[in-house]
């Protein structure tokens, strides 16, 4: 067992390592709330049946064209070899949109992941995403340097510019694995690697095979620690870096989960955190979880060289969860003996 449990980690060290790559995709503080962005061998892990997650992201109100980021993601799972392993199914959409054209991105992403139970306490998942998207772009809202007439911007003059098309459709794939170890449903170790844009999709407006601009592949590397400190608070820290093309983002999240009613049925907890991209940004972080929803707020406190643009004002972020659970149904016991 223990040389099946190394075998797994040389795995995903070598996915590490061989994996080099420019952080443009859409992508939010709360990265573990945002499912697709992070892996697809996340999909159908968690406690339940069905869930449903909703992240909104409104980044840089000060400046003149604000960024807007919206995501849904749907996910099940379905139970296998004696309900010891599973196969998880997902779908979501990503909506994004940026700058003055009004350059916007939308992506159907699906995802399917298989999750093998080694034993209760170490976990190994394996996951695709197939899907397809749209960029597109409002020519009309962009301003040339042919259209300065020596004393102004006159937008009667032609800007002797033009795209052959306003939007471009790709399809994309992705695949990413995990490995957890489980001391118990509070205290517990996940890592994993995914790689997005395997096939390099091209995401120019032209039409001529010379101009083709691929999407770069990007490379996550993601870590999550779970630590039950006491009977009524845990711990848990999140750590993320991606890289893609010469670009790269290292993300940290930490939080404690209060736990304010443990009552079946009831579930409240607090969470409390905050978490940095290093050189960008810091962000506070607030939430709860009652019943089976999940809520956290975050915002963005600019802290690199546009903070001078923005007065460290960067965005305000929201995730919600809900948690489908199946009950298991009571039995039927008799308090006496038939005669």
């Amino acid at each position: 067992m223990l040389k099946r449990h190394t075998y797994l980690l040389i795995i995903i060290g070598w996915c590490t390592l061989c994996t080099m790559g420019k952080t443009q995709d859409i992508h939010y503080s709360q990265f573990f709330m945002h499912l697709p962005g992070q892996s697809p061998a996340n999909t159908g892990s968690y406690a339940g049946e069905h869930r449903l997650t909703a992240n909104y992201r409104s980044q840089w109100q000060t400046v003149p064209v604000p960024y807007l980021s919206l995501s849904l993601f749907y996910d099940s799972k379905f139970k296998i070899r004696s309900k010891q392993d599973f196969i998880g199914v997902g779908i979501g959409l990503d909506y994004d949109k940026a700058g003055d054209s009004k350059l916007s991105l939308t992506a159907l992403n699906t995802s399917f992941n298989y999750g093998l139970n080694i034993n209760r306490h170490h976990q190994f998942r394996f996951g695709i995403s197939p899907s397809v998207g749209q960029r597109r772009l409002s020519e009309e809202l962009l301003k040339w340097d042919n259209q300065w007439d020596g004393e102004k911007y006159n937008n009667g003059l032609s800007p002797k510019e033009s795209f052959e098309n306003s939007g471009a459709f790709f399809f994309d794939l992705g695949a990413g694995i995990s490995y957890q170890i489980s001391k118990s449903n509070r205290t517990y170790l996940g890592i994993g690697a995914s790689i997005n844009h395997l096939l390099e999709p091209d995401q120019t407006f032209y039409t001529q095979q010379q101009n083709k601009v691929g999407l770069p592949m990007r490379h996550v590397y993601h870590a999550t620690l779970s630590i039950g400190i006491a009977g009524f608070v845990d711990l848990i820290a999140y750590g993320q870096y991606q890289e893609q093309d010469v670009y790269e983002e290292t993300a940290a999240s930490g939080m404690f989960k209060f736990y304010l009613d443990k009552n079946p049925g009831i579930r409240l907890n607090l969470i409390l955190g905050a978490g940095i991209r290093l050189e960008d940004a810091f962000y506070p972080m607030a939430g709860f979880q009652y019943k089976n929803w999940t809520a956290i707020a975050s915002y963005d406190i600019n802290t690199s060289a546009f903070k001078t643009a923005t007065n460290q004002r960067g965005g305000l972020e929201i995730s919600l969860q809900y948690l489908f659970k199946n009950v298991d149904p009571v039995g039927l016991y008799k308090k006496c003996p038939l005669y």
